[in-house]
């Protein structure tokens, strides 16, 4: 049992970040695996607007555990990630190829989505000072569909 508290402790470790707090508004930062060294990060600004033209990449925001509107009281802040970006409307796929002509004649409409693949678990400690886990609450991978 202590082992288990451990492990989901180290968890939470690395699945929070305290004291990056944002503004209501701010929409995250891409997830980068490794920063070169020597480079400067670009002002939240820039981010948003290289998001707005970027492929479709993880992104990740710190919210404070009420900002998730799931009813959890507590003060602890937990990296949400999540996926955004442009898709190419290129069909790769049987079903994108025939999706693409159904668009051309208007029959159908709407074009590739950039959406997870994969999630992951999010835990964190309430007010009460209970670990409440949440699964499947941050994308953990994301791809372009439709």
């Amino acid at each position: 049992m202590a082992t288990g508290r451990v492990l989901l402790c180290s968890l939470l470790l690395l699945s929070l970040q305290p004291g990056l707090g944002r503004g209501p508004g701010a929409r995250g930062a891409p997830v980068v695996e490794e920063e070169p060294r020597g480079t400067l990060r670009p002002q939240l600004g820039a981010r948003l607007r290289r998001a707005l033209a970027s492929p479709c990449q993880l992104w990740s925001l710190p919210l404070p555990v009420a900002e998730l509107g799931l009813g959890y009281a507590s003060e602890e802040t937990v990296i949400f990630r999540y996926c955004a970006g442009s898709c190419p409307r290129g069909a790769r796929t049987q079903h994108g190829l025939t999706l693409a002509r159904l668009r051309g004649q208007g029959r159908a409409h709407g074009g590739p989505c950039c959406q997870p693949t994969r999630y992951t678990d999010v835990a964190f400690l309430d007010d009460r000072h209970r670990w409440q886990r949440l699964p499947q609450l941050s994308a953990a991978a994301c791809s372009c569909g439709g």
